[in-house]
């Protein structure tokens, strides 16, 4: 037996050095750290330029351009045309470049980089610094074994970047747009007046002094809250499933409805007034003009019958 005292002691030895490195986490692998894909901020960006895939069914191209820049503190789109911006779709655009991480290298020095997708018809992203340097960001195909996509920022290495991420940086023309013609909040909305062929209405809101919410009139006629900002809602969620178009180019247009708003905003009254047009040669198809007489977007009559039949069905 006392021949195996000291082996015994060995590995007592060994088994109590083992728990106290386990115990300060000697052998706990580092996290790898996360590596930023640009290394940039948001507010370093001057001007983005987006080649995408077309979304057009009839277009020729296989890509489609699409240009904003930052001017006077405000994003505008420039080209193709000056389009009303999505404000909230640019911010968090600028937010997904700058937060985006790379996963891993995939290849440092790539011969090919068309096998991953990143050759002439990969979507890019052309970024203009403040500083006015300037980064290419290309996006590929997916990983075979990971919810990831390859990328390759300027000549670099080819990385992944997880498809989430993505998402939030690929964005065609068209989700960078206000596809919305009504610009309404409900807790703004002091009055909405609409005049049209089919329905005419009025509905105001009377904010008493204590009360916890609105009161609503509609024609004169009390209103539950609810119907109220419903009615509000649906307007303000009508969108255009198409570019919106220079009001100046419509020609021989025949009025469908005037629809004032007044809202206050920061302790002024704003009226805005919108005017549904239809043309000759489409009457399925009304356009609305934004306030400013610049835009026009295109809304299906039936979207408008709805809100018409949802405001008949309040009337008393």
């Amino acid at each position: 037996m006392k021949k195996w005292i000291p082996t015994i002691l060995a590995v007592v030895v060994l088994l109590v050095g083992w728990m106290y490195a386990a115990s300060q986490n000697y052998f706990r692998e580092e996290a790898a750290e996360q590596v930023k894909l640009l290394g940039i901020q948001a507010g370093d960006i001057a001007a983005i330029t987006i080649h995408s895939p077309t979304t057009e069914e009839n277009s020729t191209a296989s890509q489609e351009t699409s240009q904003l820049k930052l001017e006077q503190g405000v994003w505008q789109m420039v080209e193709p045309k000056a389009y009303p911006l999505n404000g909230y779709a640019v911010s968090n655009l600028l937010d997904a470049l700058s937060a985006a991480d790379q996963d891993l290298i995939v290849e440092e020095h790539p011969n090919n980089v068309e096998k991953y997708g990143l050759g002439a018809e990969a979507a890019r992203l052309e970024l203009e610094l403040k500083d006015q340097r300037k980064i290419e960001l290309r996006i590929g195909g997916q990983l075979p074994a990971d919810d990831a996509r390859y990328v390759r920022v300027d000549s670099g290495a080819v990385v992944a970047v997880k498809s989430e991420t993505i998402s939030g940086i690929e964005l065609s023309r068209r989700e960078l747009l206000d596809t919305t013609p009504f610009n309404l909040d409900e807790s703004n909305v002091q009055s909405l007046d609409w005049e049209g062929e089919a329905s005419t209405w009025i509905l105001k809101s009377t904010a008493q002094e204590g009360a916890v919410e609105k009161q609503w009139t509609f024609n004169g006629a009390e209103l539950e809250a609810t119907d109220a900002v419903s009615l509000i809602s649906k307007i303000k969620n009508i969108t255009t499933a198409d570019d919106v178009r220079p009001a100046s180019d419509l020609k021989n247009t025949v009025p469908r409805f005037t629809f004032i708003v007044e809202q206050n905003v920061n302790g002024q009254t704003i009226s805005d007034v919108y005017r549904g047009l239809t043309v000759a040669s489409d009457p399925d198809q009304i356009w609305v003009t934004t306030p400013d007489g610049e835009w026009a977007y295109a809304l299906r009559a039936d979207t408008l019958e709805d809100v018409e039949n949802s405001a008949e069905a309040l009337k008393k």
